[in-house]
């Protein structure tokens, strides 16, 4: 009865460290869809940049002022790639602190239940001396049940022999007779 009220509170103690973290789980998962985003968005932004850039290149090439118009393209492309590089780097930033976050969790929770399972460590090693001793009480008892089951057929065996030796010893006892009767018979029939 000890144990299941130990497993209970064990229970109600994980389900309650589990409601937050089911809470923080939602609010991770939020986080991290919207840093999937943020990237996807970051690595379409430098693609359309990539793609207007070499679109800017071509047009200016056919321009009188080659090279103004080049320098104009290379600057809207580097201000679509730092813009680019500030959402995948702010979208790292948050994967990486939702990380952070889990692995506080994590570390937390295996706390949590290594404190659980150190309360439970004294009961649970009564209970198991309990059914140590239990057990080697079993076994004691089966070990003096075939020592009696043993003495008890050592006593029959000697009572077997014993027995044997008394039948053994009159039939001697007869023949001897028999023998001896017929010994005199035979020197009273001899002329």
């Amino acid at each position: 009865m000890e144990n299941r009220s130990l497993s209970v509170v064990a229970g109600l103690i994980l389900g309650l460290l589990a409601l937050p973290a089911m809470a923080d789980e939602a609010d991770w998962e939020a986080r991290l869809k919207r840093a999937a985003d943020m990237q996807a968005a970051a690595d379409a932004k430098q693609k359309t940049a990539e793609a207007a850039f070499a679109e800017q290149n071509i047009a200016c090439q056919e321009k009188f002022l080659v090279n103004a118009c080049v320098d104009k393209a290379r600057q809207a492309h580097f201000a679509e790639t730092r813009e680019s590089r500030r959402m995948q780097i702010e979208a790292n930033t948050i994967e990486r602190e939702v990380k952070r976050e889990q692995a506080q969790a994590r570390e937390a929770r295996l706390a949590a239940e290594a404190a659980q399972r150190a309360r439970e460590y004294p009961e649970r090693e009564k209970s198991l001396a309990e059914e140590r001793a239990v057990a080697d009480q079993q076994r004691q008892q089966k070990i003096d049940a075939k020592a009696a089951k043993a003495e008890a057929g050592a006593r029959r065996k000697a009572a077997k022999a014993e027995e044997h030796q008394r039948k053994v010893a009159e039939h001697e006892a007869r023949v001897a007779e028999r023998k001896a009767r017929a010994e005199a018979r035979a020197a009273r029939d001899k002329p």
